[in-house]
Parts: structure tokens; C-alpha cells; sequence
């Protein structure tokens, strides 16, 4: 059912000429190379570790984000019903490309600079 929520609102976005939201992939473990339309949650049953991705700027760099409840800092995930994912707060990276962004169902949506 993932699959036709995620295939109505893909179609409704390239029709609309919007962006296409990241595909979510399901991992054990994270693979040697990541592309770059995707995001990797990783874990185990319902036990979540980890979301990656590449970074949206296209400087190159792998974004992990942790989802283990101990620990700091952390993000929590929600899953939406197209198949699509979401992270809480915003991925900040704070040295290098200085990205800052939200990942909400599947899209970017970047936070404006002061």
C-alpha cells in the first residue's frame, strides 16, 4: 500500500514539475556508497540506529543521524504513509558546506540564513 501512496504522490510532483522526495531504503547496514536520491534508515526490527544520506549541497559529505534514544544529539523519524520519512529537529552541520535543513516527508526544505 506504501508503494501506491508513495507512486500517487511521485507522479502528482513530476506532473506538478516539483521536487521528488528522497526514496527511503531500509538497511541493516549502510552500503559502501550511497546515492544521492535516497536516505538509509538503519536498524533492526523496530529497533531504529541511525538515518544517512548524502548531503543535499552536493559537497560530498555522508550525513549520519542518530535515532538512539540515549546519546546526544539525536533525531526522532517518522514514517508517513506514502512510504516517504521525516527527521526532527533540522540537520545542521556546522563546519564544512554549513548546510541547515529540514527532511520533511521525503523532501528538503532549507532554512533561510540570518
Amino acid at each position: 500500500m506504501k508503494w501506491f501512496y508513495y507512486t500517487c504522490r511521485v507522479l502528482k510532483l513530476w506532473l506538478l514539475r516539483q521536487p521528488l522526495p528522497l526514496r527511503t531504503v531500509w538497511v541493516m547496514d549502510l552500503p559502501d556508497e550511497l546515492h544521492s536520491r535516497c536516505v538509509y534508515i538503519g536498524g533492526e526490527g523496530e529497533y531504529l540506529w541511525y538515518a544517512a544520506m548524502c548531503c543535499p549541497c552536493n559537497c560530498g559529505a555522508t550525513l549520519h543521524m542518530s535515532l538512539m534514544p540515549e546519546g546526544s544529539p539525536k533525531w526522532h523519524l517518522t514514517e508517513n504513509v506514502d512510504g516517504t520519512v521525516s527527521l526532527h529537529p533540522s540537520v545542521w552541520r556546522i563546519v564544512d558546506c554549513r548546510s541547515h535543513f529540514f527532511l520533511k516527508k521525503g523532501l528538503i526544505h532549507w532554512c533561510s540564513k540570518n
